[in-house]
C-alpha cells in the first residue's frame, strides 16, 4: 500500500509500534515508535525518533528532518519511505512474476476496527546447484603407501566416505520463506497489526491509535528555524578517482 498520489487514501494521523525480534539465539528484541500523518492531497509525514520524513508526491521530492540538528534535507526523488509501517513490499522475478502467494484471511475487527486479513508468503528462488567437482586421477601406487585396516579392502573408502561426499556435493537447502500477515482497516486505509516472519526472526508492527481527519497544514513544511541543506552526491567511479588523483 503505497502512498504516491492524492486522492488515494484518507487523511489520517495514525500511532504505531513495532518490534523487532531476530533469529539470533538470546537476541533482544527491538522496540520502536513511529507515527503517520496523511493528508487528502496526498502528502505524508513519517516521525520516528529524531528523523522525520516528508513526501510531497506532487512536487516530486521528499524532506527529510533531523530535529535534533534542525536541518532539512530536499531530496528530488522520494525513498521508500513513508510507506506505511508495516505493509509489505512485494519483490519480483527478473522476469516480473511476483514472487509471493496471497491468500484471503477475511474479515475481523482489531482493537474496535472493522478489518480484511492477507497472508503473503514470499518464497524466494533456491539457489542453482555447484557444478560437480572433476574426479582427481588415480595416483600410481606406491611401496610406502599404509595397509588398510583389517577387513577394508584395498582400494575401498573409509566407512562414511560416500554419505560424507554426498553431503558436500548435495544442492543447498532452498531458502526459508517470508509470511507475512496484514490485517488493514479499508475505511482508513492503514495496516493495524501486521506480522512478518522469516530467517531473520520477526517482525510486529501495530496501529495502536487513529484518527481520521486533516491534518495541519504546518506538519509538511519544513520549520523556519531549521536549515535547509543540499542532499550529499551519490558516490560513482568517475569521483573516487578524481579524488585519489587530486590526493
Amino acid at each position: 500500500m503505497a502512498l504516491t498520489g492524492p486522492n488515494s487514501f484518507p487523511p489520517v494521523t495514525a500511532e504505531f509500534t513495532g518490534e523487532v525480534q531476530r533469529a539470533e539465539a538470546g537476541a533482544a528484541a527491538a522496540q520502536s515508535a513511529y507515527r503517520l500523518t496523511r493528508a487528502a492531497d496526498g502528502n505524508t509525514r513519517l516521525d520516528s525518533g529524531e528523523t522525520s520524513v516528508i513526501s510531497n508526491p506532487a512536487a516530486g521530492h521528499s524532506v527529510v528532518l533531523n530535529h535534533a540538528a534542525k536541518t532539512a534535507i530536499v531530496q528530488p526523488h522520494p525513498p521508500a519511505l513513508p510507506a506505511v509501517p508495516g505493509m509489505p513490499v512485494m519483490p519480483s522475478a527478473p522476469g516480473g512474476a511476483a514472487l509471493a502467494t496471497v491468500q484471503d484471511l477475511g474479515k475481523s475487527v482489531f482493537q474496535g476496527t472493522p478489518v480484511e486479513g492477507k497472508r503473503y508468503v514470499f518464497q524466494p528462488p533456491a539457489m542453482p546447484a555447484p557444478p560437480a567437482a572433476p574426479k582427481a586421477p588415480a595416483l600410481p601406487k606406491t611401496p610406502d603407501a599404509p595397509k588398510p585396516p583389517a577387513g577394508m579392502a584395498p582400494g575401498s573408502q573409509p566407512p562414511g566416505a560416500p554419505a560424507a561426499q554426498a553431503a558436500a556435493l548435495a544442492p543447498p537447502a532452498p531458502p526459508t520463506p517470508t509470511v507475512a500477515e496484514v490485517w488493514t482497516s479499508p475505511k482508513l486505509g492503514l495496516p493495524m497489526f501486521t506480522k512478518m516472519n522469516g530467517g531473520f526472526g520477526q517482525i510486529t508492527h501495530v496501529c495502536q491509535s487513529a484518527t481520521p481527519g486533516e491534518p495541519h497544514p504546518a506538519a509538511f513544511q519544513i520549520p523556519p528555524d531549521y536549515k535547509v541543506m543540499q542532499p550529499e552526491p551519490p558516490t560513482t567511479f568517475e569521483s573516487t578517482q578524481s579524488d585519489r588523483g587530486r590526493g
